[in-house]
């Protein structure tokens, strides 16, 4: 379907879903690679030393700083955008979202690629982070709109189009994200700080109340890990998060073992939940045992201050990243952990805890209250 030959009505549930769809593919991209191998790539890593896995790791970590841009490029594919336009919404978000800045640099300073020292003082560009990925949503979902109205009033912008696209769309769009960013990031630090107070003042319920929300959000088009991302999730909320996704991943396999085929149950492990939605969303009922299993994992997260950083929130099982980053001290991660937990405190929060909880749920929901039954799962990734 072409979303921009100047005849299609651009329907408000088509693109919400679309920007949220392309968004978490965009997020994904950037911060699995780093986050799946990032303890791994440490046992082959010497400080001070520059090897293959250095190398490696700094090339994955760089990801994260390309999700902005990730987003646009992902977002303008959900609506079949041409090379042109994709590259454009890519750049403009990019340069909208704060991860990249730039800087006069004093003359004589070394490039780090070339080696070569500047002769004049030299705009540099640094990139860190990965912005803020509201901002990134809200830049792509304006040019979006941009170009469909331009598509739908001026039939687009013919031959001179790899002139003005960039021009209007991607410097246009990318000026606009740069003017609304700090009050974007405003809003976003305050829902930050929001979450971080009521779980200090009240560590258990709020626990609860984090992973019965994570629960649902798994099983949705919604990233847990952009809205984590987005609203910079981190220490007991981020462990209570995790746990959330792990309540549901629980249920899911306790039930797809029984009925589906193994490489189905071997998905929802890996961490395919997404893909359990068509039977879910025709059961809801379903959902009450993520809620139930949520809850009751959250407890343990409070009483022993399970911690997590925002990249870690949404992953549960994926790659250990939640239970990992939960006992790994790493200076990177100060701002947002200040209590480690030891090994067998973390396996308990994030392994027996569900699972037995999850059983046991699940056997009163199927063989006593029978709200749903294992079939209702039935289905193949």
């Amino acid at each position: 379907m072409n979303y921009f030959d100047g005849n299609y009505q651009l329907k408000a549930k088509d693109f919400f879903f679309k920007i949220l769809s392309g968004s978490a593919q965009g997020i994904l991209i950037g911060v699995l690679p780093s986050a799946v191998l990032k303890y791994l790539l440490k046992l082959f890593i010497t400080p001070g030393v520059t090897n293959w896995a250095s190398d490696l790791n700094a090339i994955l970590v760089l990801f994260t700083s390309f999700i902005p841009l990730l987003i646009g490029v992902c977002i303008a594919l959900q609506f079949n955008m041409k090379p042109l336009d994709v590259g454009t919404m890519g750049i403009a978000v990019a340069a909208a979202s704060g991860a990249t800045k730039w800087a006069t640099a004093p003359k004589g300073f070394i490039n780090p690629v070339t080696g070569i020292a500047s002769k004049a003082p030299a705009t540099v560009y640094m990139t860190a982070g990965a912005g803020d990925v509201i901002n990134a949503m809200i830049v792509a979902a304006i040019g979006v709109l941009v170009i469909w109205l331009i598509a739908k009033y001026l039939g687009g912008f013919g031959s001179v189009a790899i002139i003005l696209t960039p021009i209007i769309v991607g410097g246009g769009v990318g000026l606009i994200g740069k003017e609304i960013a700090p009050y974007v990031g405003d809003v976003t630090t305050w829902i930050g700080k929001m979450v971080e107070t009521f779980t200090t003042l009240q560590p258990v319920p709020m626990s609860m109340l984090i992973a019965m929300a994570f629960a649902i959000i798994i099983i949705t088009p919604i990233s847990t890990v952009g809205i984590a991302l987005a609203i910079s999730l981190a220490g007991l909320g981020s462990g209570a998060a995790g746990v959330g996704v792990i309540a549901t991943t629980v249920i899911l396999l306790i039930n797809s073992i029984k009925v589906n085929k193994k490489g189905t149950s071997v998905a929802i492990f890996l961490g395919a939940m997404k893909g359990m939605m068509p039977s879910v969303f025709a059961k809801p009922v379903t959902m009450i045992s993520f809620l139930i299993t949520a809850a009751i994992s959250g407890i343990p997260v409070a009483l022993f201050n399970v911690q997590g950083t925002p990249t870690s929130a949404g992953f549960g099982w994926i790659g250990l990243v939640t239970p990992i980053q939960s006992v790994a001290k790493d200076a990177a991660d100060a701002q947002w952990i200040t209590h480690y937990v030891n090994p067998m405190i973390s396996i308990i929060v994030f392994f027996v805890v569900p699972i037995v909880v999850g059983f046991v749920v699940d056997f009163i929901l199927t063989k006593y209250v029978k709200l749903y039954k294992p079939s209702d799962f039935e289905q193949e990734i």
